[in-house]
């Protein structure tokens, strides 16, 4: 009968130790769980800052930009400059707002439908410029900038309405 015995208890020891293991693994994965829930969590925390930072960063450079170098190319374009010497200033210029706005980025991001061109204007427009100095700028006519700020109005579904676009694109960001 001791023999039955023993028999009857292997599987039943085996059946326990396999529960038993069950359980272990059970916790192991739960605590692992838990740990990818908090990591997963500080990397979000961290994307977060990052994109805050480099929206900070963007600002920072814009600012600079602003109150550092257009005053001078202010001063550079209404000195006495030959038309090479103007066309060189315009491309800096240009370049110089291609490079560092952020904005043009949003735009272009949320409205895929602008033209380069029309960013271009958008963002001058969102910096307080007149259609004279964009045209200016531009090297284009007042009414290629008219034309440019009708369709980013179209566009933006703020035509025939009273909404002031540079108040409307400094809302945008």
């Amino acid at each position: 009968m001791c023999k039955y015995v023993t028999q009857l208890e292997a599987p039943e020891t085996k059946r326990n130790q396999a529960e038993e293991m069950l359980r272990e693994k059970e916790k192991e994965l739960k605590l692992k769980t838990r740990n990818l829930e908090e990591v997963n969590t500080a990397l979000k925390v961290f994307l977060k800052r990052r994109d805050e930072d480099k929206t900070e960063l963007e600002e920072k450079v814009l600012s600079n930009l602003k109150d550092l170098i257009a005053p001078y190319l202010e001063k550079l374009k209404k000195s006495g400059l030959d038309t090479r010497q103007k066309t060189y200033l315009r491309i800096l210029q240009s370049n110089l707002n291609d490079i560092i706005s952020p904005f043009s980025r949003t735009l272009s991001s949320k409205y895929l439908n602008l033209t380069p061109a029309e960013i271009q204007v958008a963002n001058l427009v969102k910096h307080g410029r007149s259609i004279k100095e964009i045209a200016e700028m531009l090297n284009v006519s007042t009414r290629t900038i008219e034309f440019h700020r009708g369709n980013i109005r179209k566009k933006l579904s703020i035509k025939n309405k009273k909404a002031n676009l540079r108040s409307h694109l400094l809302s945008i960001n």
